[in-house]
């Protein structure tokens, strides 16, 4: 479970969050909705680690993040941000061999299987469309072990064939592990997902 307790955050002397509380089941699909600017890439971001709350704690699984190393959070999440850039112009393979075999989870074979990247492995990650990109960046988050996985808007470049692909994807890895995702489609989405939060 992630707790998130008396939560608060600022952009300078812009308040995002104020003493912000609620709870991220496990082995749940959990969808993360609300208007634009309402602090959703802000909280996966804090979840994840990339800023600290001004105050308040975020603990998973029982473990305080603030306390941890950065290993030891890597190994409790991963994430998958809503605009990955790809610079460099590695293959797809060559991309997901970034992630070490000791660190792929079990099911790296079902993700590549469902989103039909066995087929992108030779292109050049540079060349692909924006939808295959995001595929490829979903995919980067997905394959590694964690303990929970935030997705931010991971179907916005998808067609409705992959977001019918990842959806399913979605439902059967959250039987094992935690899934929270961002979307500001949370009226069309919800009846696929476990449980929603949403952020006014």
């Amino acid at each position: 479970m992630i707790e998130i307790k008396n939560l608060s955050f600022s952009y300078g002397k812009k308040s995002v969050f104020d003493d912000f509380s609620t709870l991220i089941s496990n082995n749940f699909a959990t969808l993360l909705g609300g208007p634009n600017g309402s602090g959703k890439t802000t909280l996966l971001q804090l979840i994840g680690g990339v800023h600290k709350p001004d105050s308040g704690q975020i603990i998973i699984n029982g473990h305080d993040i603030s306390k941890l190393k950065t290993r030891e959070q890597a190994e409790l999440r991963s994430i998958a941000p809503q605009r990955r850039i790809f610079e460099l112009a590695f293959t797809v393979e060559e991309i997901f061999a970034i992630i070490k075999a000791k660190r792929r989870a079990k099911h790296a074979s079902d993700v590549f299987e469902s989103l039909d990247l066995f087929d992108l492995f030779p292109l050049k990650v540079t060349e692909l469309s924006l939808g295959q990109q995001q595929r490829v960046s979903v995919a980067l988050a997905l394959i590694q072990q964690a303990e929970y996985y935030l997705l931010d808007e991971p179907l916005s470049a998808q067609d409705s064939e992959y977001s019918r692909k990842l959806l399913e994807l979605i439902s059967r890895l959250s039987k094992e592990t935690g899934i929270l995702v961002i979307s500001h489609n949370t009226g069309h989405l919800a009846q696929n997902f476990d449980e929603s939060i949403y952020l006014s």
